[in-house]
């Protein structure tokens, strides 16, 4: 373990006083690491910097934090979850209402010979915070997989500036795939979680997060079949609930629902190696191309329609904007089979 602390006063006596437990969970698939820590320095810090080795289990954690507050409350959790919290007396805050600028915090993993990270960067931490990113543990082969495992954030604050960014290699975290999120703007609430019939919800205090990006790649769907990469942009967004039904011969057919105001971009790209079935293709693999055709619904009442290749790209409720909320609309994205084929032989041929 190493510990650097910048910015002690050091011009006049001060009461100092700290309390820290670190302890690894080693009887996991992923080791997780916990610190918890209650401290008075006597005076803000520039920067705390702590790196901490465990050569047992082959982790290394290291954080670093900048414009510190004199005094907290804080623990973490990291491994195959993140959880954070913090809780600064009022009159310790930084610049009137945080309790640091900025953080950093990852923990890489040695696997088969290389490392492995998981990252997270934070910024204008509030000084009352709660935030855990947990994968969903609910599974039922029964139902649609499409969000079943995927990694849940439950935020909670009292303030509305957080700046979050995740990321983590999914060998890093036992998980299927890599995983990318920013966020800008954190409203004092936010949840991205599970539904009970499957499906993903999104929601959000205030005016909604600012703005919203997430990525994941090498994602394995199925023998011969791997999405290369699925990304969502999102913009001004208080609430969606999006889920996947299954039709003849299993075709999806999507809907977003819940939605009063937002501005959604969604692209994905996957690639199929129909060898794995018919001996014929070989090692051959192919571009998938789907176009998709997006219908907006106000009640019954279809008010806008839109096609996509791979993807879309839509103002997720005009009408829910211009009530200041009252109105919320739902979205149906079907793939249109003919287009889809007619797409995909052009991309194979050229």
């Amino acid at each position: 373990m190493d510990l650097v602390i910048d910015g002690l006063d050091t011009t006049k006596p001060n009461d100092v006083s700290a309390n820290a437990v670190f302890f690894t969970q080693d009887d996991l698939i992923v080791p997780r690491f916990n610190v918890i820590m209650t401290y008075d320095f006597g005076s803000n810090l520039d920067s705390v910097h702590a790196t901490f080795i465990d050569r047992i289990e082959d982790t290394r954690v290291e954080a670093l934090i900048i414009d510190v507050a004199q005094s907290m409350e804080f623990s973490a959790t990291i491994g195959d979850i993140f959880n954070i919290s913090m809780n600064v007396p009022e009159q310790f805050r930084t610049q009137g209402k945080f309790s640091a600028e900025k953080l950093m915090i990852q923990q890489m993993r040695y696997i088969d010979g290389f490392w492995w990270p998981a990252t997270t960067f934070m910024r204008n931490l509030p000084s009352v915070m709660s935030l855990s990113a947990i994968p969903a543990n609910d599974f039922d082969i029964r139902e649609d997989t499409s969000f079943q495992g995927m990694m849940t954030l439950d935020y909670s604050s009292n303030g509305d500036d957080l700046d979050l960014y995740l990321e983590a290699s999914g060998r890093a975290v036992d998980f299927r795939g890599d995983v990318l999120m920013i966020a800008q703007g954190l409203p004092s609430t936010f949840k991205l979680e599970p539904t009970n019939d499957w499906g993903m919800r999104v929601a959000s205090s205030g005016e909604g997060v600012e703005s919203l990006y997430m990525k994941q790649t090498n994602i394995p769907v199925q023998p011969g079949v791997m999405v290369n990469r699925l990304e969502l942009v999102g913009e001004d967004l208080k609430s969606a609930t999006i889920k996947v039904k299954r039709g003849p011969y299993e075709y999806p057919v999507i809907i977003l629902e819940d939605i009063t105001s937002g501005r959604i971009v969604a692209s994905s790209q996957v690639t199929s190696q129909p060898g794995y079935y018919v001996d014929f293709f070989g090692d051959t693999k192919f571009d998938g191309r789907a176009v998709m055709l997006d219908t907006q619904f106000t009640g019954i009442i279809p008010v806008s329609s839109s096609l996509g290749v791979n993807g879309m790209v839509s103002d997720l409720s005009l009408i829910g904007t211009l009530t200041g909320g009252n109105v919320e609309t739902r979205h149906v994205l079907l793939v249109e089979p003919v287009t889809s084929l007619i797409a995909s032989t052009i991309a194979i041929l050229g």
